[in-house]
């Protein structure tokens, strides 16, 4: 009896200590912001769903995805939820992580951001770092339903991705973007 109470505790400890260095990561590490600071932050875009199955994006080593077989889209399926997870990581601290779907889209589940309209035909999805605390990483995530094209109608279009570090103490913001190109396809 004593031995099982023992092995319970050890149990729960060691799939306790997983989700809690999970957590820590997501949240991103407190950082100091050097003097200057001359490399752009890294993007990471991950989209899951029907269709595609999970796809990995980043930059570097490239602003415009590729696929592992050369493709440069993906088609996602009309009407269909699908997840996207954004990360944008600096050594020198975030100063912002953007990323730009179609207004067209519903976004839902959004954690970490504000959803700005940026015009008619796109929808910004940013959230904003702070130099009084800076950190190495912001993450957005969330949901977004595609929107039914009809039976032979297809939509083109690209998530554009864009991160921003505090460019050092007394530098200019240094950029990065991505851009991932997609059809929304009733085929």
């Amino acid at each position: 009896m004593i031995h099982a109470n023992r092995f319970r505790f050890r149990h729960r400890r060691f799939t306790f200590l997983p989700a809690c260095l999970l957590s820590l990561a997501i949240a991103g590490c407190a950082t100091t912001i050097p003097r200057t600071d001359t490399v752009p932050p890294e993007i990471r875009l991950e989209i899951t769903g029907p269709g595609i199955g999970r796809q990995v994006m980043t930059n570097p080593p490239t602003e415009n995805w590729t696929a592992p077989d050369g493709t440069q889209l993906f088609d996602l399926k009309p009407d269909t939820i699908y997840r996207f997870l954004l990360t944008v990581s600096d050594r020198g601290g975030v100063a912002r992580a953007t990323i730009r779907i179609p207004s067209g889209f519903v976004a839902s589940n959004l954690t970490g951001g504000t959803i700005e309209r940026a015009d008619d035909l796109l929808r910004s999805l940013t959230l904003t770092g702070s130099r009084a605390d800076p950190r190495t990483g912001l993450i957005l995530s969330g949901r977004f339903t595609t929107p039914d094209t009809g039976a032979s109608n297809a939509i083109s279009f690209e998530f554009l991705t864009e991160g921003d570090d505090f460019g050092g103490a007394s530098g200019a913001t240094n950029q990065r973007f991505m851009n991932v190109s997609a059809t929304v396809n009733a085929l």
